[in-house]
């Protein structure tokens, strides 16, 4: 969490914090037979916060929205962008989880800080990408986060252009001027304010954006929850803890809400902000709000009111043969990148078709192999009644060779009869 100028106690994150949270969503959809989770139709009142906004993981289907558009200060929702840009280099084989990363003797002052610090670091101490990217999910350290953009472009500067980048490509609406959350006003003493910018100048993000970040982060490590969910750890002897009230054990904690992460933020700017991941019946959604004081509390309310303002439809998705488009008939086993697909309604029933289509790569075709983990084809699922259209990626099960053995000629021994005769007569004729 980025603190402002005072450290916020646990105590006084209790007290701030209440959630109002999120529902709503479209899956991607295909095979099986639907289930309902019937709901009666009620309307979702305003938040208690600057903006909110609720999605589901898989679509994008957009069920609440309020100031979604409008940029604000964020705090240390801006970890999700620094977490997701690392787990991207990971995936991309530019750095490894085990690498160790060294930290300057900026970061290192600002881990001893009581107001910006939740983890201690010495001088000399290790730590790898795995633990940092833990300390900046759970622990929301603010050491830890820089230390990973640092690691990952090279310099500070270069990871915050990095994350401007990233969002013109994603084309969503935000601005960063750290890695960390931290503004101006915190950063000057610790060498980390990026030139050109403002002196109070701060993270700016709107709550469909950061969203839409949380998303990339899911789909890029959709095991990132299993640390987000922790409320404590370890990292080389130091205990850590999660600000997030709405985990099991926590003040904030509803069993009815199945929160399982994600990030909270909190500076005095930007008062509480959380973005949270949930499932409902399996079906994995994120919702953020942005400028509360009660925000924990709002959360489980907004995910409360969206369960009853909408009914999910769900839709099994199992392995299949997609047939690879060579004309040899080759086949090969596929699995779905989601294990079902959901849509929300408010009044109509579901409408939906699939359809599925092969789909390789250039490079897949070259090489004449498809690896074990390949996408392989798409299935576009349409919901004409919602309007929607989802696509879902499926992946070989195994390695499997597009084209046909070569053919081999074999050759043969045997003389052609018409050398025989003309060859014979010769030979004799020299043997004489």
């Amino acid at each position: 969490m980025c603190y402002g100028k005072g450290r916020l106690t646990r105590e006084d994150v209790k007290t701030l914090v209440t959630v109002g949270a999120v529902l709503g969503l479209i899956g991607s959809l295909l095979g099986g037979g639907p289930t309902a989770s019937a709901a009666a139709t009620k309307t979702v009142s305003k938040v208690a916060a600057r903006a909110a906004y609720v999605m589901d993981a898989q679509s994008g289907q957009v069920l609440y929205q309020q100031n979604a558009n409008k940029k604000y200060p964020i705090a240390s929702l801006s970890k999700l962008l620094t977490v997701y840009l690392t787990v991207k280099a990971i995936n991309d084989g530019q750095i490894k989880w085990t690498d160790n990363v060294p930290m300057s003797q900026d970061l290192l002052k600002l881990s001893h800080s009581y107001t910006y610090s939740s983890l201690r670091m010495k001088k000399g101490e290790s730590f790898t990408v795995r633990q940092l990217v833990a300390a900046a999910m759970i622990a929301s350290s603010n050491s830890a986060a820089t230390a990973l953009g640092e690691y990952v472009a090279g310099s500070n500067a270069k990871f915050i252009q990095l994350m401007n980048q990233q969002s013109r490509d994603w084309g969503i609406d935000a601005h960063f001027i750290s890695s960390s959350g931290l503004d101006n006003t915190d950063l000057k003493d610790y060498h980390l304010v990026l030139a050109g910018t403002g002196k109070k100048e701060e993270n700016l993000v709107s709550a469909k954006a950061i969203t839409v970040v949380a998303q990339h982060l899911l789909a890029a490590d959709p095991t990132i929850t299993a640390v987000a969910s922790k409320t404590q750890a370890t990292i080389n002897g130091t205990k850590i803890y999660n600000e997030n009230s709405c985990l099991p054990g926590k003040s904030q904690y509803k069993k009815a809400s199945h929160i399982d992460g994600l990030k909270t933020g909190y500076t005095e700017n930007a008062k509480l902000c959380f973005t949270a991941t949930y499932t409902v019946n399996g079906q994995r959604m994120i919702a953020t709000i942005l400028g509360g004081d009660t925000t924990f509390s709002a959360m489980n309310k907004l995910i409360k009111q969206l369960k009853q303002s909408y009914r999910l439809e769900t839709t099994a998705l199992t392995s299949r043969q997609i047939q690879l488009g060579n004309g040899l008939a080759t086949t090969v086993t596929a699995a779905p990148t989601s294990q079902q697909a959901g849509v929300w309604y408010r009044t109509q029933a579901g409408g939906l078709t699939t359809a599925v289509q092969t789909r390789l790569t250039a490079q897949q075709l070259r090489r004449g192999v498809v690896s074990a983990g390949d996408p392989v084809a798409q299935a576009t699922v349409t919901d004409r009644q919602a309007g929607v259209q989802q696509q879902i990626t499926y992946q070989a099960a195994q390695t499997a060779t597009l084209f046909a053995d070569r053919v081999v000629f074999q050759q043969t021994d045997q003389t052609d009869p018409l050398l025989t005769v003309l060859v014979k007569p010769m030979a004799q004729i020299f043997t004489t």
